[in-house]
């Protein structure tokens, strides 16, 4: 069977003609659209018979973008809200950090992104009921194609049972503006390549505040709870853009967590990468050593603004862990509070196993436990886990 690229000149017509939004596709977009574009057609060709549906998936994420530039220039009143003292979850993916931002969701006046506040977010969340309604319903219909796809991703990630309600990751919000590919945006383009950092922090976190602009702008929100496993390798750029940020960076052993992400890879991409899935063990390891060392090199992990915590320290009692974390901020920890999380982490409708148990280990990988402390000792001194 044939094989083509993306093209992405076509693809930036095609999205100006259906949406009749040439005029917010300037040339910083253009660039950066074509900076993503060159990250697809870099890891493959589109085998002929899935191109149309994936051209369509990329062309559609290009039209969301236009749409939230429009609202922009329109209301200029947007982007002169406020964020207030965001919290921001850190950590590497299987490190308990979407535990972390469901738990620190329940507090009143806490808000998150959610898989259709994304994936939807023009008109701005609150505008209008039927388009909310919409946006619900076709994220959880997406959910659906994910699932049906990779069912085991269900067990991996149980937070799927919320459909179109899904917690995201930040990563996913500010992707949009083609900084980095992020695979929830492009699961019909088989030549989906891994997810790497931003080239700009600083422009990535910027928009991103634009965005929480955008999606409080007709739901007033009195703080939000950011996640993303991206975070940890550029902290600094992200207390600058939020200077007034509370950060809750997770710790788990590598032999704990890399195992689970090998795992998790497997059901998130290969389903939809097909034969073109070309994660390795060696290579996943000798990457995250060097985001690890790059951690360690960065002196703002000492900043007062990042908590570190160790995962099981918070999976075994998350309310003390916040609790201090709230002292060191003056920020009231009300009963309230400590009885939304004790009710969540008991319900045996939110247990981390109720699809069933995922399962991983080493050996499948052919990784040795001893052999990854030792590789990543400095990591693991550092951080006491």
């Amino acid at each position: 069977m044939s094989k083509r690229f993306l093209d992405a000149q076509a693809l930036m017509a095609g999205a100006c003609a259906n949406s009749g939004l040439s005029d917010y596709l300037d040339e910083g977009l253009r660039e950066r659209f074509a900076y993503v574009i060159d990250l697809f057609n870099g890891f493959a060709a589109i085998p002929e018979d899935k191109y149309a549906a994936a051209a369509q998936q990329v062309q559609d994420t290009l039209v969301k973008r236009l749409q939230v530039a429009r609202d922009w220039a329109r209301h200029p009143e947007i982007l002169d809200q406020k964020i207030v003292q965001p919290f921001f979850v850190l950590g590497s993916a299987r490190a308990g950090t979407t535990f972390t931002q469901m738990i620190l969701d329940l507090d009143e006046g806490h808000r998150t992104p959610r898989y259709h506040d994304v994936q939807h977010p023009s008109p701005p969340p609150g505008s209008d009921r039927a388009a909310d309604a919409a946006a619900l319903a076709e994220q959880g219909e997406y959910v659906e194609f994910i699932l049906e796809n990779s069912p085991s991703l269900l067990p991996a990630h149980p937070y799927f049972d919320q459909r179109g309600a899904t917690e995201a990751e930040d990563e996913y919000v500010y992707s949009l503006d083609f900084d980095l590919v992020y695979p929830l945006w492009y699961l019909k383009v088989p030549s989906l390549p891994q997810t790497i950092p931003p080239r700009d922090p600083a422009r990535a976190f910027r928009f991103y505040r634009h965005m929480l602009c955008q999606l409080q702008f007709k739901r007033p929100t009195r703080r939000w709870v950011g996640k993303g496993i991206l975070h940890q390798y550029m902290p600094g750029p992200l207390m600058q853009e939020f200077p007034d940020m509370v950060g809750f960076w997770l710790h788990r052993p590598p032999e704990e967590y890399i195992a689970s992400l090998l795992q998790l890879l497997e059901h998130q991409y290969a389903p939809f990468n097909g034969d073109l899935y070309d994660v390795t063990p060696e290579a996943m390891v000798a990457q995250l050593k060097m985001g690890v060392d790059a951690i360690l090199a960065d002196p703002a992990i000492d900043d007062p603004r990042l908590h570190h915590i160790r995962f099981r320290d918070f999976v075994s009692n998350p309310a003390d862990c916040i609790a201090a974390i709230y002292d060191a901020h003056e920020i009231p920890f009300t009963d309230g509070f400590a009885d939304a999380i004790r009710s969540r982490t008991t319900d045996p409708a939110y247990r981390a196993d109720r699809f069933g148990k995922f399962s991983y280990s080493l050996e499948k990988f052919g990784l040795d436990k001893d052999a990854l402390r030792r590789t990543f000792a400095d990591y693991c001194d550092r951080f006491d886990i």
